[in-house]
């Protein structure tokens, strides 16, 4: 039952980093909707790695749960690296570092206490 709810919160965090992409679009008029500011490849990250949570969820494969999380973290990790320097590898600000690094902590702690909940030990 619990590895069930687990998978749902994987698959639901997937899909919201898949769904976030939409907050990195522009409305065109004059004052754009920059709800989350990322360019190009910061939205190709997050949708690759968002795509392999929503697989991890779907087939209960802890490990692409855990390699999007830790991809997400590893990219928000270098968007801070880079805040304020002339490299932008991402095209992102402070607000992309808070949702990838979200999203990716979430997908970790995830992983983390299903093998938690399913390890022979038990809980200490």
């Amino acid at each position: 039952m619990t590895s069930r709810r687990l998978d749902r919160a994987a698959l639901s965090l997937g899909a919201a980093a898949l769904l976030s992409c939409v907050f990195a679009l522009t409305t065109g008029g004059p004052a754009p909707v920059d709800l989350v500011h990322m360019g190009g490849p910061g939205v190709v990250v997050l949708l690759v790695l968002g795509v392999a949570a929503v697989l991890g969820g779907m087939t209960h494969r802890d490990s692409l749960v855990a390699a999007a999380g830790a991809g997400l973290v590893l990219a928000a990790l270098l968007q801070l690296v880079q805040l304020g320097s002339r490299a932008n590898w991402l095209g992102g600000n402070g607000s992309t570092v808070s949702l990838m690094g979200g999203i990716g902590l979430g997908l970790l702690a995830i992983v983390l206490t299903h093998r938690l909940t399913h390890s022979p030990e038990g809980l200490p």
